[in-house]
């Protein structure tokens, strides 16, 4: 796959005409599936605009949403699924002043050369979203493309990130995990911690995540761990760790049957149930009988969903 990144200016135009689509695409769902398969049918390569992080992070900061997948993983699933190219935009202030016209002219048809143009029935950009369908449509025939028009379905109801952001926040991972088509992923770094899994006898990895990242609500859950391209079954605490009295949220995975050390290795986890919420126990006996059950929760769980 095609990557440009950097000034889109530098971008080299691409190769060949392309069918054109332009979002954040982020957790690349189901229902963004739904789109690269209705693009795949032109029989066109599959090209993408998209944005390193949310654009919202720059014209609403305070109301920008925490994203489903960083732009690398994004990546690896739209190559999966196909894609011929994707630019990445760097989405600053000086980007967010860029006409309708221009972002048109110079990067869909100028750089990723787009014969179609396939967006959502509501599709907004350029310069305070003053672009939409109708523009893409009148300058279409100068410009030598057509413009499709797709939905992000599922049985005709449409699937957005923000319906999968409402139900982690909720801590239903199974309906995130639906809509997404593939357990909700969440990519951290193994940091060093205060060794109270290993403690009790349940050590765990301390994963430093990225700010922008979507977690589930605090809790207990049942998941897979991923590192070294193997998957291990696990069990994860999202909170604070009442029971020591902490107060930063911290994210901890404890790997089952496995001995070794991961700090500072890149570790993906996969939330596939959740267990229960975290609480505070009176003894750490009590938390450590709590453990022992969570751990054969998850096994039977992790078993039944291969």
């Amino acid at each position: 796959m095609i990557i440009l990144e950097g000034d889109y200016r530098n971008w080299e135009p691409l190769d060949r005409e392309t069918v054109v689509t332009v979002g954040v695409y982020d957790g690349v769902h189901l229902g963004h599936r739904h789109v690269f398969a209705t693009m795949a049918e032109s029989g066109l390569p599959i090209a993408v605009v998209t944005f390193r992080d949310h654009p919202a992070r720059v014209i609403a900061p305070y109301a920008a949403p925490r994203l489903l997948a960083p732009l690398e993983r994004r990546l690896e699933l739209m190559s999966e699924l196909g894609v011929y190219a994707v630019g990445v935009v760097d989405f600053d202030e000086e980007f967010m002043q860029m006409s309708a016209e221009d972002f048109v002219t110079d990067i869909v048809v100028g750089t990723m050369r787009a014969s179609v143009v396939a967006v959502g029935e509501d599709f907004r950009f350029g310069y305070r979203q003053q672009g939409d369908i109708s523009l893409l449509r009148r300058m279409g025939p100068a410009l030598d493309f057509r413009v499709e028009v797709v939905g992000i379905l599922e049985d005709k109801v449409p699937i957005r990130s923000t319906v999968i952001r409402m139900a982690l926040a909720e801590g239903d991972v199974g309906t995130a995990a639906r809509l997404l088509g593939r357990p909700h992923r969440v990519i951290g770094t193994v940091r060093p911690g205060e060794s109270r899994g290993r403690s009790i006898g349940f050590p765990t990895a301390n994963l430093s995540v990225a700010a922008n990242l979507a977690l589930p609500r605090s809790g207990v859950y049942a998941v897979r761990v991923i590192f070294g391209g193997i998957e291990h079954p696990g069990v994860a605490n999202l909170g604070t760790r009442p029971t020591f009295d902490g107060t930063e949220q911290v994210l901890e995975a404890h790997v089952l049957d496995y001995v070794g050390n991961l700090y500072g290795r890149e570790v993906a986890i996969d939330f596939i149930a959740r267990l229960r919420d975290e609480k505070k126990f009176s003894s750490v006996a009590d938390l450590i009988d709590s453990i022992n059950d969570d751990v054969a929760t998850a096994r039977r769980i992790l078993r039944s969903n291969p």
